[in-house]
């Protein structure tokens, strides 16, 4: 996988970050790099002054943003190689776990709860538009737009994001937002108690006019 910039400016990357989104995902990649693996991680991503000096645990917009985040995004598959994808799927499970943990309401975990007896494709679809409408009220507090939105085919949900935090201002010959896979991974798996196909068929990074993540209907067998 060959990760470069894009030939003209991506406005996505100019968008705002929440301090806490990032500073989960450094202490994810410490997590599962170590703390060596940050600091190079860091260094290649020009975020090195964070270096024990991680963002604030708050959900302020201090200044970071989406072209920050992809930076890091970027690193951290240069830096896994051939294991990229399975390591940035497990660092990104360990963002969403912060995230369920933490952000309880902005993404209304209580009502979330209430659709643990619902059939599971009920379940996906309710869960999926709250976690968008959760994303959706932090980058409007700040002023901002993310464009998000949830399709149907016969047998999967497709999780649509034209603003992605992952690829901002990158370009790739395939996909490279595994660290969202891990989080939507690790999202439906507390959501419905079960491990669920998860692909990301399209990449703004090819050149898709937005990143698509196809969450199947059906438990893996």
């Amino acid at each position: 996988m060959q990760i470069r910039d894009k030939a003209e400016h991506d406005p996505v990357a100019d968008l705002g970050i929440p301090n806490n989104y990032v500073r989960w995902a450094l202490e994810a990649i410490e997590e599962v790099a170590g703390k060596n693996g940050l600091t190079i991680i860091l260094r290649e991503a020009g975020l090195e002054y964070m270096r024990d000096n991680f963002p604030p645990d708050d959900d302020e917009f201090g200044g970071l943003t989406i072209g920050h985040y992809a930076s890091l995004n970027a690193a951290v598959l240069n830096f896994f190689g051939r294991a990229a994808r399975s390591m940035s799927i497990r660092t990104g499970r360990v963002i969403a776990r912060r995230a369920i943990e933490k952000q309880a309401k902005v993404f209304n975990i209580a009502a979330l709860l209430g659709l643990k007896l619902m059939p599971l494709s009920v379940k996906l679809k309710l869960g999926l538009g709250q976690m968008q409408d959760g994303f959706r009220k932090m980058w409007a507090a700040n002023g901002q737009e993310m464009i998000l939105r949830i399709e149907e085919t016969d047998d999967a949900w497709l999780f649509i994001r034209e603003t992605c935090p992952e690829c901002a201002g990158n370009a790739s010959d395939e996909p490279v937002c595994w660290l969202f896979v891990g989080s939507l991974y690790e999202s439906t798996r507390w959501l419905t108690g079960k491990e669920l196909d998860i692909v990301e068929i399209e990449c703004r990074a090819t050149g898709a006019p937005a990143c698509v993540w196809s969450i199947s209907k059906k438990p893996k067998s």
